[in-house]
């Protein structure tokens, strides 16, 4: 008989996921490509390693077309000085991204350009695909500073990367219907404090596999997969973890 997550597992979306280096290890999309095949997940959002890698288009539009295109989706991870050399991103339509990321902690400048950011969230719109914001690490990228944002632009999808702190990230998803709450690295506690405030649909389910690896060394990447979402769907339901697994990605990334 078939196990909760093997009945899923087809349905399932991951919407954080990286390959690259990440402080001393260094993750592989074939290893991305083997886990996810074993662990027969539908449909995974991808995008390399922010903390510890000079962004480079040319490697990372090799490495996005040498991912199976049926399973993996790709994010545009930018840096300021991409928009520096082409405002419009035009450069990058190649990669058919579905989702553009900035990470404020890893670049702490992005704290200081607000209409840089404003020109990111403006190809965003043109595009039609969402907006991911690391949240928390310090203040410049604490979720509160992103909100003016999702005031600004209604009509685009921001998704809040981790959702730290917490109590930001409430007030945030409270104040911008268009807000999201990505679970990647985000405790059960913070997470019932969301469906508490009745903002339970409001969750995309992620992960940041397979960061967590080089915080827990010891970990079997496919079992740690396996009992963070059977802990979820025993805590929240099977109906809510499908929401965020699964009806949220396709309703905001893939567009269906």
């Amino acid at each position: 008989m078939m196990t909760t997550f093997e009945r899923l597992a087809h349905n399932i979306c991951d919407c954080h996921v990286h390959y690259g280096q990440f402080k001393n290890d260094y993750y592989s999309t074939e290893l991305l490509v083997r886990c996810y095949a074993e662990l027969g997940i539908d449909k995974v959002g991808t995008m390399p390693v922010g903390t510890s890698w000079e962004c480079d288009f040319n490697r990372d539009q090799k490495i996005m077309s040498s991912l199976p295109k049926e399973r993996f989706v790709p994010y545009l991870w930018v840096s300021p000085e991409m928009v520096d050399a082409d405002p419009s991103l035009k450069l990058y339509d190649v990669l058919n991204y579905k989702v553009i990321k900035i990470h404020a902690f890893a670049i702490k400048e992005w704290d200081k350009m607000p209409d840089k950011i404003r020109t990111v969230i403006e190809v965003s719109y043109n595009n039609g695909v969402p907006v991911m914001f690391h949240t928390g690490g310090w203040r410049g990228s604490n979720a509160i500073q992103f909100y003016k944002f999702c005031r600004e632009y209604p009509d685009v999808t921001f998704i809040l990367a981790h959702g730290r702190p917490i109590s930001q990230t409430l007030t945030v998803l409270k104040g911008a219907n268009n807000a999201y709450a990505d679970s990647s690295f985000m405790s059960i506690e913070s997470m019932k404090l969301i469906c508490d405030a009745g903002l339970s649909n409001r969750i995309l389910f992620g992960t940041d596999f397979p960061i967590m690896k080089t915080f827990w060394p010891e970990i079997n990447l496919i079992e740690w997969y396996k009992k963070n979402v059977m802990e979820l769907i025993q805590t929240f339901g099977e109906k809510d973890f499908m929401i965020w697994a699964n009806e949220n990605f396709y309703k905001l990334i893939i567009k269906k």
